[in-house]
C-alpha cells in the first residue's frame, strides 16, 4: 500500500496527475518528487554491484601462492608470474587467481618481520618462494621446505640436474636438495635485481607441491 492506495492505484493516480500537467510541470513534478529518490536508488544500485562483483571475485580459486625475499623483481616480472600465468593455464580470473608477494620482508633486525614470516612458513602461506642465499638460508632454519631430490618427478629432475642446490637444513644438519639455483634464467636475467644468486624454493604442503613445480617449468620455459 503506497499512501493508502494499492500499487496499481498509485499508478494510476500518478498517470492521471502526469497527463493534465504541461511538459515544464511535468519536469518540475518529477524534480520535487522523484529526483532524489532515483539518485539515491542509483547509488544503491551501483554499491549493490559493487558488493556482488567483491563478494564473488573473493571466492576465486587460488592456482598457486608465491613471493619474492631479498631480491627486486620488476612489474613485468610481476605480471609474469600472476597475469601471464594465467593466461598461460588458459585460466578466468572471474574463477581463479594467482597470490604474489613481490616483496617479503626479512629483516632480521626487526624481529616482528622474522616472525611473520616463521608464521607463513609455518602455515605453508607459499607454494614456492623466489629467494636469495639470505633468504633461502632462513627458510632451510625453519625446515619449511621440499627436499628436490622427492618431489621433483624424473623428467624436471634431469633438466635441472646441474642447477640443485644441495644444503644441510635446520638442526638436524641433514643435506637436502634445498632449492634450484636459477640465476642464469631468461626469467632472472629479465625480471631480476639481486647483486647475488638467485633460488627457486619448494614450500607449502607436500600434497600441494605440483602447484609450485608448475610455476618452475612456467619459469624454466622462458628463454627469451
Amino acid at each position: 500500500m503506497i499512501h493508502g492506495l494499492t500499487f496499481k492505484e498509485y499508478i494510476d493516480e500518478e498517470k492521471q496527475k502526469l497527463s493534465e500537467m504541461t511538459k515544464a510541470e511535468k519536469k518540475d513534478y518529477f524534480k520535487e518528487y522523484y529526483l532524489k529518490t532515483c539518485i539515491v536508488a542509483f547509488i544503491c544500485l551501483i554499491l549493490f554491484i559493487w558488493f556482488l562483483t567483491e563478494l564473488v571475485l573473493s571466492f576465486r580459486h587460488v592456482i598457486v601462492t608465491g613471493g619474492v625475499i631479498g631480491a627486486q623483481i620488476n612489474e613485468d616480472g610481476s605480471n609474469f608470474l600472476q597475469d601471464d600465468y594465467m593466461e598461460y593455464l588458459g585460466r578466468s580470473k572471474a574463477f581463479y587467481k594467482v597470490n604474489f608477494a613481490p616483496y617479503i620482508i626479512l629483516d632480521e633486525n626487526d624481529p616482528s618481520t622474522v616472525m611473520a614470516l616463521e608464521a607463513e612458513l609455518a602455515t605453508n602461506s607459499y607454494n614456492y618462494l623466489i629467494s636469495t642465499e639470505k633468504g633461502l638460508q632462513f627458510v632451510l632454519a625453519t625446515e619449511c621446505l621440499a627436499d628436490l631430490d622427492e618431489a621433483l618427478d624424473k623428467k624436471l629432475k634431469d633438466s635441472v640436474s646441474d642447477r640443485i642446490v644441495y644444503m644441510k637444513i635446520g638442526e638436524s644438519g641433514e643435506e637436502i636438495a634445498a632449492a634450484i639455483d636459477i640465476t642464469d634464467t631468461a626469467f632472472a636475467k629479465e625480471y631480476l635485481l639481486a647483486g647475488d644468486n638467485v633460488y627457486f624454493i619448494l614450500t607449502g604442503k607436500a600434497e600441494d607441491y605440483e602447484h609450485g613445480l608448475d610455476v618452475l617449468r612456467y619459469i624454466l620455459r622462458k628463454t627469451s
